[in-house]
């Protein structure tokens, strides 16, 4: 059965992608990813959250709003559970992340220098959801990385990366009710 009431789940074979600044978004959120995407991780149980874009309201002597400016990009903000060399790099941009391979006397090693100019490159990014039969999307093909909040590293709780992400986005659902053939 059909409902109008959607739910906002990840979608479990993967919620959070990035790809190369400029990637096309999926036409439809359930087309197949281009080779560009790469799978960052999951996202924690609180899911992403979008806001939209603000501006500035010009009113007339009467007080009459007359036009709005926008002012900024919407963001999403979002909670990244994987803490995995991709992440780094997209959270941290590529050129601050050194990897070195397992040896004889330790594992992989990902190392991040977390100095004030660190910062990530604008990229493409792509968040998936299913409900049901319907798959919806959240995604730009121009964002940037903007705020990353302190990370807690505390027993028995999981490292989650605080990320907000600046940009103009694009929502997208499909109903999942495809037409029948005549």
């Amino acid at each position: 059965m059909y409902n109008d009431v959607m739910l906002g789940a990840g979608k479990a074979t993967g919620m959070f992608y990035t790809a190369p600044k400029g990637t096309a978004l999926p036409t439809t959120p359930g087309e197949s990813l281009a080779a560009a995407w790469q799978l960052v991780g999951d996202v924690d149980e609180d899911g992403a959250t979008l806001h939209l874009p603000n501006g500035d309201v010009i009113r007339n002597w009467a007080l009459t709003a007359k036009r709005k400016i926008n002012t900024e990009n919407g963001t999403v903000s979002v909670k990244i559970m994987d803490t995995t060399k991709k992440t780094l790099e997209v959270l941290f941009g590529s050129n601050n992340v050194s990897y070195t391979a397992a040896s004889t006397t330790h594992g992989n090693v990902t190392k991040v220098e977390l100095s004030p100019d660190v910062s990530a490159e604008p990229a493409a990014y792509l968040f998936l959801m299913k409900d049901g039969d319907r798959l919806s999307m959240i995604g730009t093909s121009d964002g940037l990385i903007t705020e990353i909040a302190d990370v807690s590293f505390k027993a028995g709780d999981p490292v989650l990366w605080d990320t907000t992400i600046d940009a103009t986005w694009t929502f997208a659902t499909d109903d999942g009710q495809v037409a029948s053939a005549s």
